[in-house]
């Protein structure tokens, strides 16, 4: 691998790991999420340190994969199981975001029967009178 492109590979990947804590950090992602973003970016930066070691004796032995294409496609589902997850937890959002606004506009619709069946008619409230004083 050349070096300025293992150089780059290094770079983006600890800049990726500083993001998410500070993300974390100022609570805009949260922990469980974050550990997705927290593997792939320390996975990155081991394989741009060490790449010699990972791409043709490690990841060989593990999976029987013996050309860089091949890695490629691992790489390629790895990224896809990622937008799998995510999908699945926003779909699971959209679902409770759907019922909240349901309860919001059942209790808005209590509350304005409410509201119309036990106060006094406008005849009182314009002459500042109150009904049972």
């Amino acid at each position: 691998m050349f070096i300025k492109i293992q150089l780059i590979i290094g770079a983006l990947s600890i800049v990726l790991l500083f993001i998410t804590f500070e993300l974390i950090r100022k609570e805009r992602l949260r922990e469980e999420y974050s550990i997705l973003w927290l593997f792939t970016g320390a996975a990155t930066l081991i394989f741009s340190l060490w790449p010699n070691f990972f791409l043709s004796k490690f990841i060989t032995q593990v999976t029987g994969v013996y050309y860089l294409s091949s890695v490629v496609l691992i790489a390629f589902f790895f990224l896809l199981l990622i937008v799998f997850y995510f999908s699945i937890v926003i779909s699971k959002l959209t679902d409770r975001n759907k019922e909240l606004a349901q309860r919001h506009a059942l209790l808005e619709l209590e509350f304005n029967e409410f509201k119309r069946r036990y106060s006094p008619p406008e005849s009182y409230q314009k002459r500042g009178l109150t009904i049972g004083k």
